[in-house]
């Protein structure tokens, strides 16, 4: 389909929640959503959630022959604007719908010279995503430069910025040129934006809008010409409303607005990932190229990823350390800690309040499954269950003093001390 006419009210769910899921099937078809009322929060999630456009009922029919027109159109072009893109998406590694949009945005994004903001969770790559829309845009052959804002003391600022003439303070024995003259003809990219000062704000807004600097101890200003790309995890319309981030900046910054998707909505390229980089990490550690079995991938695509794909490299280099000489990957290699945040995912847990001990449940069929939960990791997941159930009852116990908890659990001191930091639990 091309167009789809989504109702809010469904027998059995709320329209704008399908939108997401309609827009990821193959043909991506445009989602124009109908409402009986007016309801203005829910045509801004549904916009903010990809629909073309929202319609009050009942729709008028020359506004739905004109949309669809439109849309047609829209469409159409869009083809037509796919056989003439050439776009070099080296090294991005992935194949998801999600990333595909991103990768449509930084397309077009580098046709222009206009600023780019762009935003996504820590470990999305919103660095080396701003690198390929370096590598094609006109400016390709000119320098990338990175400016960590995190980093970036005020007092220092200037002379990090915009360098400084020889004998301006002790220890200037030569001229040094700043970030924003390395960067002249190229890309000046700035790291964690958000996280800039008021001051260095103010000094960059005048740069964007002169064209000009002048570094530390100079006489005359110096031209400059780049194009800068920031990135940031924090959302720059907040800090500009909370009078963190000056609006006149953030206009000079947000021509274009890139959002990066977290890992755990990239649909299929987890696998696509570990297949990528197990083979890299085995050259880098000399070791073995290795198998990686279908049983590894799935448990590696149940996690959410909240550190996303860098989080993911890290975790493959352990476990490959762990694998070593061994010539097929199974989850049995994965560090135990992860084994059992995904096991507390598989397995249900049914606990009462007044019985420690408990009761443990598996969510599994009668029909063995290649995502059977292996004994030793079943083991030491109710082994650390217990241990906190435990301790969440030791914690509760009316007593005096440690002494008496050490006589009553039968444990030491030290070892009581120990398993109450575990578990995050304070000792009287």
């Amino acid at each position: 389909f091309d167009i789809i006419f989504l109702d809010v009210i469904l027998p059995d769910s709320n329209g704008l929640a399908g939108i997401n899921r309609l827009k990821a099937t193959p043909s991506g078809p445009e989602v124009v959503i109908i409402t009986g009322d007016g309801d203005i929060d829910g045509a801004e999630i549904a916009l903010n959630n990809g629909a073309w456009d929202y319609l009050v009922k009942p729709p008028a029919y020359h506004k739905i022959k004109l949309l669809i027109q439109r849309i047609s159109q829209f469409r159409n072009e869009k083809k037509k604007e796919k056989h003439q893109l050439i776009f070099n998406r080296h090294p991005i590694i992935g194949n998801s719908p999600a990333l595909n949009d991103t990768l449509v945005k930084t397309a077009k994004a580098s046709l222009s010279d206009g600023n780019v903001f762009i935003t996504g969770e820590t470990g999305t790559g919103k660095e080396l995503i701003a690198k390929v829309l370096h590598a094609n845009s006109k400016r390709r052959d000119n320098p990338f430069v990175v400016v960590d804002c995190t980093n970036l003391p005020e007092t220092l600022a200037g002379n990090i910025l915009f360098g400084h003439r020889k004998g301006t303070y002790t220890g200037a024995e030569q001229d040094r040129s700043g970030l924003v003259k390395q960067a002249d003809g190229g890309i000046l990219f700035l790291d964690e934006v958000g996280d800039l000062s008021p001051g260095v704000q103010k000094s960059l807004l005048r740069v964007l809008q002169e064209k000009k600097f002048r570094p530390i101890g100079a006489k005359d200003e110096i031209s400059c010409d780049f194009r800068v790309i920031c990135a940031g995890n924090k959302d720059l319309k907040t800090l500009v409303d909370q009078g963190v981030f000056r609006k006149d900046l953030y206009f000079r910054l947000v021509v274009f607005h890139i959002g990066l998707p977290p890992l755990r909505q990239r649909e299929g390229d987890v696998r696509r990932l570990i297949s990528h980089y197990v083979p890299d990490i085995c050259r880098q550690m000399n070791i073995n190229a290795k198998g990686i079995s279908d049983d590894f991938v799935e448990m590696l695509e149940c996690y959410d990823w909240p550190g996303n794909i860098r989080e993911l490299i890290n975790l493959l280099h352990i476990t490959l350390a762990n694998a070593f000489e061994e010539p097929m990957l199974y989850p049995h290699f994965l560090p135990r800690e992860f084994r059992i945040k995904i096991l507390r995912k598989k397995i249900k847990v049914n606990t009462g309040n007044d019985d420690i001990k408990g009761k443990v449940f598996l969510n599994i069929s009668q029909t063995p499954s290649k995502n059977m939960i292996r004994y030793k990791e079943f083991r030491d997941y109710v082994n650390i269950l217990m241990e906190s159930k435990y301790i969440d009852y030791l914690s509760g116990l009316p007593v005096k003093n440690i002494s008496e908890l050490c006589r009553m659990s039968g444990l030491s001191r030290s070892r009581i001390y120990q398993l109450f930091t575990k578990h995050k639990k304070n000792v009287r």
